[in-house]
């Protein structure tokens, strides 16, 4: 059996696949190539994109510093590589970017180290490492870390951050695939051939694939804030960047994306928003409004909620066609209140330093 798709699929003709029409060979072949194609191909867009202004992420230690987290969505336990690209430079070769992909609940980690080639602000451009875990990792969802180091005597500068999972390449390799506990049933070409049966197997293995792969886990919104930044420059002009998120991050940290208003009937479509925290108390906590939910924040490190889609649709779902929606920091009095501000500062207020929502 060959698994194997194209890179651009020809879409299902809705017309040969109403009630009343005699289905085709043509019409069950492009519905395997599509079943497929986004099985291996779904979802590889960014999962991390963040860059900086200048002379705000720095580091002038020589060993390594953790200075930023994501929350990130696993698409498979066949998408085993994750690309990440570094844009940065230091003035002296040995500068490093260690880069760690760790899961929460087997505390497993992988890492790569990038070097940083360029020497100056406008230099050659990305430099690049792959993280390779192991299929055997059953979890959706990891962190991903980045340390940095610099050379003895000079300071190294990160511009941006961009990561995604590699693609898989036609054809899907044999036998039953799984993201996370669910299977997913690659369709090879003995079921796409000529004066083939039909089967009712096929058919309800196609439905169980669609039902899969809605539930594969999209980044909506993906920030953290830098820690540990270091200088040997003053704090007014080089590292002091955003470490936690402050009042006026909430009219602009956000992104409009379509979600699908039937998530909310089938089982287990859901939003996992990921929040870390820092500078709490006990008994302190800290509020979040984030997508009309309130989330309550009671201890320090990551938090993870799991919230229905509640939020209305905004005007550009009309220009659109589709259920769009503001994902991001909400407005409101509480959040006022409880981020970063004159009033809240971060010597003596919970704040929030890392933010990731995830949708299907």
């Amino acid at each position: 059996m060959s698994n194997t798709f194209s890179a651009s699929p020809t879409l299902v003709d809705p017309s040969r696949v109403t009630a009343g029409q005699t289905i085709r060979t043509t019409e069950i072949a492009r519905l395997c190539d599509l079943q497929n194609y986004i099985f291996a191909t779904g979802g590889t867009h960014n999962v991390i994109s963040q860059t900086y202004d200048d002379s705000c992420f720095v580091q002038d230690s020589t060993s390594n510093v953790t200075m930023s987290e994501w929350y990130i969505p696993i698409l498979s336990r066949s998408h085993n590589d994750l690309v990440v690209n570094i844009s940065g430079f230091c003035g002296t070769a040995g500068a490093q970017v260690l880069v760690s992909l760790t899961f929460p609940i087997s505390t497993n980690k992988y890492t790569t180290t990038i070097d940083i080639t360029d020497t100056s602000r406008y230099g050659g451009g990305f430099n690049t490492g792959t993280i390779t875990k192991p299929s055997t990792e059953l979890e959706e969802f990891a962190i991903v870390s980045i340390d940095v180091k610099a050379p003895t005597g000079d300071e190294v500068e990160i511009l941006g951050i961009q990561a995604r999972w590699s693609p898989l390449t036609s054809p899907i390799s044999g036998g039953v695939k799984a993201i996370g506990s669910a299977r997913y049933i690659p369709q090879g070409t003995q079921r796409q051939s000529a004066d083939r049966p039909l089967s009712s197997r096929f058919g309800v293995e196609t439905l169980e694939n669609i039902n899969i792969l809605r539930k594969r886990g999209r980044v909506l919104l993906n920030w953290s804030g830098v820690a540990s930044a270091s200088s040997s420059s003053a704090l007014s002009v080089a590292a002091n960047p955003p470490i936690g998120l402050g009042i006026l991050d909430r009219q602009v940290m956000f992104s409009e994306v379509a979600l699908f208003s039937g998530m909310n009937e089938t089982d287990n479509l859901r939003i996992q928003i990921y929040v870390k925290a820092a500078g709490i108390t006990s008994p302190d906590t800290i509020s979040l409004d984030i997508f009309n939910h309130r989330l309550i924040l009671t201890a320090n490190g990551w938090t993870g909620f799991s919230i229905e889609l509640v939020a209305n649709e905004i005007d550009r779902s009309n220009e659109f066609g589709l259920s769009m929606y503001r994902v991001g920091v909400d407005s409101t009095d509480t959040n006022f209140n409880n981020l970063l501000s004159g009033y809240n500062p971060i010597a003596s207020t919970p704040y929030i330093s890392a933010l990731s929502i995830i949708g299907v």
